[in-house]
């Protein structure tokens, strides 16, 4: 098992929301992942070294069988598996992706962008930073008009943060305009620490 599907599973026992999704090794549970799932994104893992690794997405318009048969020759080459999920159907009620750090004191940094596009490149495009205290609604922005959102949105999540802060003290999330994943909840949760 590689780092991102041992992570996801983690996030499941810890009672966060995560999209379906299936660790593949083989040509054939790639085919059988497809038959149940027309659009998907497959991403690379593996223990070590698994900074940018490949990235892929599955649309059901492509030869699948040819672009599959590559994807699992990469894949074998690069001795990873790959983690497969669904969350590319919910794309279009993707309000934007965030993340929010806290220190020991419950201050926070929230940072996020409205982009429809994988968490991983919202760095791609300007974010907005907002920085406070969780238990002072007294903030400061920056860019604060650079992507769209609302003020009960901010507060939604600081309350989720708020709720799941205990142990963690760093969230890699995206927010949904409907209730979506295993949990059917807005916030799905890529990462904890």
């Amino acid at each position: 098992m590689g780092k991102k599907a041992n992570n996801l599973k983690q996030l499941i026992n810890n009672k966060f929301n995560v999209f379906n999704f299936k660790e593949i090794n083989t040509y054939e549970e790639l085919i059988d992942y497809s038959k149940d799932n027309s659009l998907f994104t497959m991403r690379f893992d593996r223990n070590d070294n698994f900074k940018s690794l490949p990235f892929y997405i599955f649309n059901n318009n492509d030869n699948k069988e040819e672009y599959f048969k590559n994807i699992i020759d990469e894949m074998n080459n690069l001795n990873c598996t790959i983690v497969c999920s669904n969350g590319l159907v919910y794309d279009e009620n993707l309000k934007f992706n965030f993340v929010c750090e806290l220190d020991n004191d419950n201050n926070f940094i929230l940072e996020f962008c409205d982009k429809k596009v994988p968490l991983r490149n919202m760095y791609n495009y300007k974010t907005t930073v907002i920085k406070g205290n969780l238990y002072d609604s007294n903030y400061t922005y920056t860019n604060k008009f650079d992507n769209k959102y609302d003020d009960k949105d901010i507060d939604n999540i600081l309350l989720w943060i708020l709720n799941n802060k205990g142990k963690y003290k760093y969230f890699e999330c995206t927010l949904y305009d409907i209730k979506v994943g295993i949990l059917n909840d807005y916030i799905i949760t890529w990462q904890t620490n």
